[in-house]
C-alpha cells in the first residue's frame, strides 16, 4: 500500500510533498473545523488568557474554570446530565473501561460481570475479557439479548459498541435491545466518535435511538477531534457516573487538553457554529447522492458523509483522476483495507461533480 506525505493541512485540496495536487476526500474533519476562521479566532483570544497548555491535574486545589464551563455547555448540546472532557477520545474510552466495573458495583448488588463486545467496536472500548467479533452487528445484538435474558439476575452486563460502523459505514438498530427486561442490570457503552456532530437532531448523536429505560444506564464516549475539530475527548451520561470518573486516579493523573481548545469548544457551541456547519454538510451529501442518480455502489447510510468500498482498485482509480480518498488497514494492520470517501462541509459543488463523474466511470 503506497503512502503519501504532505506538509500542509488538507482542506478541499491536498498537496503532497512531491508537488502533486488532488481533491481531498478523506479524513474525519467532516464539518471543516480544521480551516474554520471562528475556531482560529477563539483559539487566538483564549491563548492570551490561558496560555499554550495547562500543566496541572484537573483535580488540583487550584482549578481552571474554563474546563467545567465547557463541559456544562457540551452537556447542554448533548442533552445529557453531565459531561467530562479529557485529552483525547482514546483516553475517554479507556478511562471509562478502567472504572466501569467500579461504577457497576456501586450501582447495585452484582455477583459477576459479563462483557459483550460488538463487531468492529473501537479499541477505545476494549477492556476486560475482550473478544473480537467479526460477525454482523444485528446478529450479534440478537444473540446478546438472548444471552442477557437467559443469565442469572445478579449478573451485570456491559455492552460495548460503536454508534455507527467504522471504517466500513453501517447503521445500527439499537431497538434490538428493547426486549431486555427492565430489571436487567445492563450498561450500554457507546463510542460516538464518527457520529457526534453529524447524526441526530442537531448532531448530538444516537441517544434518541436508544430506549429511555436503557438510556439511563448508557454512557457515551467520543473523540472531539473529528467533526467538532477539538483535540480532546469526552465522556457523558448520568451525573453519578461522571462524578465517579472525576474522582478516578486515572482522571486525576492525566493531563487535560489545552484550555484554549476548551474555550473554543464552549464558544462554538454557544454560537451554534456546529449546527450551521452540519446543515452545510447535509446539503453537500444530498447533492452528491443526487449526482449519482440514485445509484450508490458504496456501503453508506442516509445523510452520512462517508462512502466505503472493499474494492481497493477504486482508490487507485480516484487517484489517477486527481482525487485522493483513503485505503488502509484499520484498526489492526491485518484488517482488510477499506476504500473510504469522506465529504466535508468545505467541498464545493464542482468538487462533488467531479467525484460523482469519476465514481460513475469506475462502476460503469
Amino acid at each position: 500500500m503506497n503512502t503519501y506525505h504532505t506538509s500542509k493541512l488538507p482542506g478541499r485540496i491536498v498537496e503532497t510533498t512531491d508537488g502533486a495536487q488532488f481533491l481531498w476526500f478523506s479524513g474525519t474533519d467532516y464539518l471543516g473545523m480544521g480551516h474554520d476562521e471562528d475556531l482560529r479566532r477563539y483559539l487566538s483570544v483564549a491563548t492570551e488568557s490561558f496560555g499554550n497548555h495547562y500543566g496541572s491535574s484537573r483535580n488540583n486545589s487550584l482549578r481552571l474554570d474554563i474546563y467545567e464551563n465547557a463541559e456544562r455547555q457540551l452537556a447542554v448540546f448533548l442533552q445529557s446530565d453531565s459531561a467530562l472532557i479529557v485529552s483525547c477520545g482514546m483516553w475517554a474510552g479507556q478511562l471509562l473501561m478502567k472504572e466501569i466495573e467500579n461504577i457497576v458495583q456501586q450501582a447495585g448488588k452484582t455477583a459477576q460481570i459479563a462483557y459483550h463486545y460488538a463487531p468492529g467496536v473501537h479499541p477505545a472500548l476494549w477492556g476486560n475479557a475482550f473478544d473480537r467479533n467479526n460477525g454482523e452487528w444485528s446478529d450479534w445484538a440478537t444473540k446478546t439479548v438472548s444471552k442477557i435474558n437467559a443469565a442469572e439476575p445478579n449478573t451485570a452486563h456491559i455492552i460495548c459498541t460503536n454508534a455507527v460502523g467504522s471504517p466500513m459505514v453501517k447503521a445500527f438498530d439499537f431497538s434490538l435491545f428493547n426486549t431486555i427486561p427492565q430489571q436487567a442490570n445492563v450498561w450500554l457503552l457507546v463510542d460516538e466518535s464518527h457520529s457526534l456532530g453529524i447524526v441526530g437532531a442537531g448532531g448530538n448523536g444516537v441517544a434518541e435511538r436508544i430506549n429511555p429505560q436503557l438510556l439511563q444506564q448508557t454512557i457515551f464516549v467520543s473523540s472531539l477531534n473529528k467533526a467538532l475539530g477539538i483535540p480532546a475527548g469526552a465522556v457523558w451520561g448520568s451525573e453519578n457516573v461522571i462524578e465517579s470518573l472525576r474522582k478516578s486516579p486515572w482522571f486525576a493523573g492525566a493531563s487535560p487538553p489545552a484550555p484554549a481548545y476548551a474555550y473554543a469548544l464552549k464558544m462554538l457551541l454557544e454560537q451554534n457554529k456546529y449546527a450551521a456547519a452540519r446543515a452545510t454538510l447535509m446539503e453537500k451529501v444530498r447533492y452528491f447522492n443526487a449526482k449519482m442518480n440514485g445509484i450508490l455502489p458504496f456501503q453508506t447510510v442516509p445523510d452520512y458523509p462517508v462512502f466505503c468500498s472493499l474494492n481497493a482498485a477504486l482508490f487507485d482509480h480516484l487517484l489517477n483522476n486527481g482525487i485522493m480518498a483513503s485505503c488502509f488497514s484499520y484498526p489492526s494492520p491485518t484488517d482488510t483495507p477499506v476504500t473510504r470517501i469522506a465529504i466535508s462541509s468545505l467541498h464545493q459543488k464542482e468538487d462533488l461533480d467531479r467525484l460523482a463523474e469519476v465514481c460513475k466511470q469506475f462502476f460503469a
